[in-house]
């Protein structure tokens, strides 16, 4: 599969693939993921401001929604940025709400099948330890 159907299947606006690893016999996926080449603009994630600059790159590594039967993890490149008001912070990424080890649609589905089932059955429907279910409700 190329890099630019993997980047479609994705769905991560703004972000393209540039690497990818399939490990057929654990059934895992790897994306390595970068900003699209016009997708310059670093948002600071402390009052919001845009700026064109970074300070530093950094690899974040985040679980995702499952493809097809692999489990899914997306190493994100991310910026932190120097705001000349506030000072040096990560950028904001949407997909990565808060600092746990998961993007957002991640989290959004494992709370959206808290709701109908019990934490443990979720925890093992998701490849999670049951103690970090009940706190992503």
């Amino acid at each position: 599969m190329c890099k630019n159907e993997l980047t479609k299947l994705l769905g991560w606006p703004g972000y393209r693939v540039y690497r990818h690893e399939i490990d057929e016999r654990a059934k895992t996926l790897k994306l390595w993921i970068r900003r699209k080449r016009g997708n310059r603009k670093l948002i600071y994630s402390g009052c919001g401001c845009k700026l064109e600059e970074a300070h530093e790159v950094s690899e974040r590594a985040v679980r995702d929604l499952p493809c097809m039967e692999f489990r899914t993890t997306v190493v994100v490149e991310v910026y932190r940025v120097c705001c000349p008001d506030c000072g040096i912070k990560m950028e904001k990424v949407p997909q990565l709400p808060s600092k746990a080890p998961f993007s957002k649609r991640f989290e959004d589905a494992v709370g959206q099948a808290c709701e109908s089932a019990a934490a443990r059955q979720v925890a093992l429907r998701f490849g999670l330890p049951a103690s970090t279910v009940p706190a992503n409700r």
